[in-house]
């Protein structure tokens, strides 16, 4: 059994915003495999059943605060008796250009609060990982740049980002962790 915790904040007011593409990206895994998201007041999340690959997976998003995602990590975690090395976290990321992706089994956090969060909940860094690219702002506060939405001349970039890291997703699932890395942490010819 596999776990994929997309990152975000919950409520309306921060569905399209940059801080959210964990949720993106599970939303979108969710409506490609046809499965609908339930409230699940247990891990505080909303979480979607679905088989990857012939591996019954649970799409996650969260319901706590993006810097209060470990607690829900922990809940489930506990709840469905799931080890950390089946988990794979997807985030957000202003240190990469705007839809490059990268893979990682392990390491610190880049100081990204909700995969503190997590690392500081569960009391370990080797949890699999894979970030998102959103740009760095050139000016303005980060904090307003992160919960601002994706503006509308990125989108066409943006659909195609998303469409990679649901397939990394996909094979996180189906193949080993180095057929991941070497296939998605190099810069794309759309990139």
């Amino acid at each position: 059994m596999k776990v994929i915790f997309g990152l975000g904040n919950p409520g309306q007011q921060y569905k399209k915003n940059r801080h959210n593409i964990g949720y993106i990206v599970a939303d979108e895994l969710a409506g490609i495999e046809g499965v609908n998201f339930k409230r699940s007041f247990r891990v505080s999340a909303m979480v979607a059943r679905l088989t990857i690959a012939g591996c019954k997976t649970f799409l996650v998003k969260p319901r706590t605060f993006m810097n209060n995602s470990g607690q829900c990590v922990k809940k489930f975690l506990a709840n469905y008796k799931i080890p950390v090395g089946d988990i794979l976290v997807i985030y957000d990321d202003v240190d990469l250009r705007l839809g490059e992706i990268r893979f990682r089994e392990k390491g610190s956090c880049g100081g990204h609060r909700g995969m503190e969060s997590i690392a500081s909940t569960l009391k370990r860094e080797d949890i699999s990982r894979l970030r998102f690219g959103i740009d760095r702002p050139t000016d303005g506060e980060l904090s307003d740049y992160v919960l601002s939405d994706f503006p509308v001349s990125q989108a066409a970039a943006l659909k195609g980002s998303v469409k990679r890291a649901m397939a990394a997703c996909v094979d996180w699932i189906s193949r080993d962790p180095d057929f991941v890395m070497k296939t998605y942490n190099r810069r794309s010819s759309t990139q």
